[in-house]
């Protein structure tokens, strides 16, 4: 019976050997030509606004970025402004209260009440005891009709929460025992009005409303000022001042009233400048303000502020504040780049090794493929990217 051959010749064994060695070579290919390592490098990152400061000369005749002057003109106007203000101040005063009682009369007989009597909540003078008194008026005369009943109102002697009482019975003072068992009063609902809100005119109330009314006046001039510039110059409430000759209020301090009016005069004076050279120059000050260690990674013009600092109304200067946000980025050392340092790290070698950079905010690594574990030996193998997000 024929089971087989075993060929343990020496060609066989140099067969499996070629394998080895081509599938060794190609591995090592792979490795040379496939692998890849990027180190993503978070620098540390801030955030900051920086305060320029620039100046605007009439008699400039273009920007001067090196001095922080730029060319511009001050336009002025004077004018007059009367609005009606309804912001006034709100206060709970005490006032006297008041609500609706129903009069019963239980005898056979009409009974007439004047204006002005007096009625106490309670069954009774015995009940109330000396106790003071919270008295109530009849707001009219009223004829209560044998065997009936009348609706009327009636207000408190004093001011104060203590009016506003809750539904209950009243006996009528100044009558006898006898007449009060007759007649008496009732009511319902609780009364009222012990303590209620009113408006009055205040000295800040007219103090805001004199500034308010300045600042639309600027407003309205500027744009009287826009319409005579030329296009590319611009005016801007932030660099417009209201100088107020005069101002007056149609009632004086601490009236009661629900509104009031304000007149105001003033001098309008609005800077004419070019936006794009302010914002320039602010920029390339921010720039050489920026320390040896940081670098501007981003500005934000769209949202570049600018205020009036001072003005002079003699010699057509104008100094301006303007505010810069931008992005800070740390510089990085070249070490923190240096291929031929990391070679042969894994993962955790790397993160320990930047940890130690205080420009380095954190890293993110990537190897590829996926087998890859290390740093390849070759610098055209390892790519750096640096990340701001």
């Amino acid at each position: 019976m024929h089971l087989g051959r075993y060929d343990n010749s020496p060609h066989r064994k140099f067969f499996w050997l070629f394998i080895f060695l081509t599938f060794a070579a190609a591995l090592t290919i792979a490795n040379l030509t496939l692998a890849r390592v990027t180190i993503f490098i978070h620098p540390k990152i801030e955030h900051r606004t920086g305060e320029i400061n620039l100046l605007i000369d009439a008699r400039a005749e273009k920007p001067d970025p090196v001095s922080g002057i730029l060319p511009g003109k001050i336009a002025k106007t004077q004018n007059e402004r009367t609005e009606n203000i309804t912001e006034v101040t709100t206060r709970k005063i005490e006032d006297f209260a008041k609500g609706s009682v129903k009069i019963k009369n239980i005898w056979k007989k009409d009974f007439f009440l004047q204006a002005g009597a007096q009625l106490v909540q309670g069954e009774s003078p015995e009940a109330i005891g000396d106790a003071p008194k919270n008295i109530f008026l009849l707001d009219q005369e009223v004829n209560v009709p044998a065997g009936g009943e009348v609706d009327t109102t009636v207000t408190a002697k004093n001011k104060g929460l203590s009016g506003n009482v809750p539904p209950g019975k009243f006996y009528f003072l100044r009558m006898s025992k006898w007449n009060r068992e007759r007649i008496w009063a009732e009511n319902s609902d609780e009364f009222t009005g012990g303590e209620t809100e009113k408006k009055f005119v205040t000295e800040d109330d007219v103090n805001k409303a004199i500034q308010k009314t300045a600042e639309n006046l600027g407003k309205s001039e500027m744009e009287k000022i826009k319409s005579t510039i030329p296009a590319d110059d611009k005016v801007s409430p932030a660099l417009t001042r209201v100088e107020i000759i005069e101002s007056h209020a149609n009632v004086a301090s601490e009236t009661q009233a629900d509104n009031f009016r304000v007149t105001v005069r003033g001098k309008v004076s609005a800077i004419v400048f070019n936006e794009n050279d302010l914002k320039d120059a602010a920029v390339d000050k921010f720039k050489e303000k920026t320390g040896d260690n940081q670098e501007i990674e981003s500005i934000n013009e769209d949202n570049i502020t600018y205020e009036l600092s001072d003005i002079s109304n003699n010699d057509g200067k104008v100094e301006v504040k303007v505010s810069v946000p931008a992005v800070l980025m740390s510089k990085l050392p070249s070490k923190t780049l240096d291929k031929k340092s990391i070679m042969g790290y894994n993962q955790n070698a790397l993160l320990e090794r930047y940890a130690k950079f205080p420009e380095i905010d954190s890293i993110d690594v990537k190897f590829f493929p996926f087998w890859i574990k290390s740093v390849p030996s070759f610098e055209s193998q390892v790519g750096f990217e640096i990340r701001t997000n």
